[in-house]
């Protein structure tokens, strides 16, 4: 897939294939993971011009930084679960685990502090 292949609907299609194949569980669930996909590869497509299955780990890092810095603690852990069962499911997770760390990866225990970001 070329820079300018990259429309909206290829993005979606190919994070959503990505996932139906990482994710297990019912259908609602697996469809409900792969939203969160879907978010990742259109922030990434939007800001990089990068289809899911091109990612770099400064992709990953730029979307888990930036991109969900003002979600709660709990969303954020959320994104990276996600984010690396689809890495596992493609054998990256080795090369891009070590260097996916961040707050992102351990959740807050103390829920208050994310009640005052929102």
């Amino acid at each position: 897939m070329r820079n300018h292949d990259l429309s909206i609907l290829a993005v979606e299609r190919e994070a959503r294939s990505m996932a139906r194949k990482s994710f297990r569980g019912s259908r609602l669930v697996v469809h409900k993971k792969s939203n969160h996909i879907v978010n990742v590869a259109e922030a990434i497509r939007v800001r990089w011009s990068v289809a899911p299955k091109n990612w770099q780990v400064k992709h990953i890092r730029w979307f888990l930084e930036h991109h969900t810095q003002n979600l709660a603690s709990g969303t954020r852990y959320r994104y990276f679960r996600y984010i690396r069962d689809v890495l596992i499911y493609q054998n990256r997770w080795d090369d891009f685990g070590p260097r996916l760390n961040g707050s992102w990866a351990f959740p807050k225990i103390n829920a208050a502090a994310d009640l005052r970001k929102t």
